[in-house]
């Protein structure tokens, strides 16, 4: 392989991302010819310098994604961590850069481990409401596939944006079992979730998340996978990436994941959640 370097192109500054870059070097194990750069320090003549003197790219977060989007040639390898699964698929990828060149893994979780969790906190639930916008289409299509093979009815419905996630939630939640949030920032932000999920308390309706952060502030649960757990992945993967001559495996979600429970909601709105680790390891079981 010509160019075994590679670089961790950070977002943001936070202790999010650094849990992402120091599971991904400890993984890696071999750090020579590795840099972590801040998406911050870098202007567009520094995108293109970054780009040409790199074999691995590996962009953490959305705004790192785009801006490797933006530059990325075909002697590129591209590894894209953190990311959401629609946020990934949406960007304008080079046609020049080769499919077995590019990958990612997920923040979102694959539906079927959302669905086994709804399955194992409210066995009775059969109504599960959904709110996406345009951007998330193909998540959904998904969800709605292991929906019906899990036989539950996806109540799901499409905004265009933040604005409209009252009205959204007042026409699924009367008659659902459970409200399912994805990760979308459209529907779920610092600015409305507070008042998001004082709504379903309102109505009843236990909340699904996909964050520690969510359930710390109302859902129920969540299934969601650490900044450490995708950075070790990916630390696996571009290990990998120096032994095979520089290709990488599909885009994929996490194999590893955390589960949170908020005893004290669930309490109040007359639930009983199982034990936690036998649920964990009901989930890992899912194919």
């Amino acid at each position: 392989m010509a160019n075994g370097t590679i670089t961790l192109l950070l977002s943001e500054r936070g202790p999010a991302y650094d849990e992402v870059a120091e599971a991904f070097l400890a993984r890696l194990n071999d750090t020579r010819g590795v840099r972590v750069v801040h998406a911050d320090d870098l202007d567009a003549r520094g995108g293109q310098t970054l780009v040409r003197d790199t074999g691995l790219l590996v962009p953490v977060g959305s705004r790192a994604t785009r801006l490797v989007a933006e530059h990325a040639g075909r002697t590129n390898a591209v590894l894209a961590l953190m990311v959401p699964r629609s946020a990934f698929e949406a960007e304008n990828w080079p046609t020049a850069l080769p499919r077995r060149r590019l990958s990612a893994v997920f923040i979102d979780q694959p539906p079927a481990r959302s669905l086994a969790l709804i399955e194992r906190l409210l066995p009775q639930a059969r109504q599960v409401a959904v709110l996406y916008t345009p951007r998330v289409l193909a998540n959904l299509t998904a969800l709605q596939q292991e929906a019906g093979r899990r036989r539950l009815a996806l109540r799901a419905h499409e905004i265009e944006q933040t604005g409209e996630v009252a009205s959204g939630l007042r026409q699924v939640l009367p008659g659902s079992d459970v409200l399912l949030l994805l990760p979308d920032a459209q529907v779920v932000n610092a600015n409305n979730v507070q008042h998001l999920l004082l709504t379903t308390y309102r109505y009843r309706v236990p909340v699904i998340g996909f964050s520690q952060g969510l359930v710390r502030a109302g859902a129920i649960a969540a299934v969601y996978s650490t900044p450490a757990q995708i950075g070790a992945q990916g630390g696996d993967i571009a290990r990998q990436w120096r032994m095979a001559e520089g290709e990488l495996p599909p885009p994929t979600h996490c194999n590893e994941f955390s589960i949170a429970f908020n005893t004290n909601v669930a309490r109040s709105l007359g639930i009983t959640l199982p034990d936690e680790a036998a649920v964990r390891q009901q989930l890992g079981a899912e194919p």
